[in-house]
C-alpha cells in the first residue's frame, strides 16, 4: 500500500491504539465505537450494546 492510515492518523496528532496483528480489538471513545478489523466484530458489537445500556 502507498500509504497507511495508521500513519495518516499519527502524523496529525491521533491517538491511535491496536491489539497486534489478526486480534479482535475495539474500542469506545465517547459516542466513537470502532473495530480493528474484520475479527473484532464481536467486539465491536459488545462495545456498541454496552453503550446502549445492554
Amino acid at each position: 500500500m502507498p500509504w497507511r492510515i495508521e500513519d495518516e492518523l499519527k502524523a496529525i496528532g491521533a491517538n491511535y491504539v491496536q491489539a497486534g496483528l489478526w486480534r479482535a480489538f475495539a474500542v469506545r471513545d465517547g459516542n466513537l465505537i470502532t473495530g480493528q478489523q474484520n475479527f473484532s466484530g464481536a467486539e465491536t458489537a459488545r462495545a456498541v450494546c454496552e453503550a446502549l445500556g445492554g
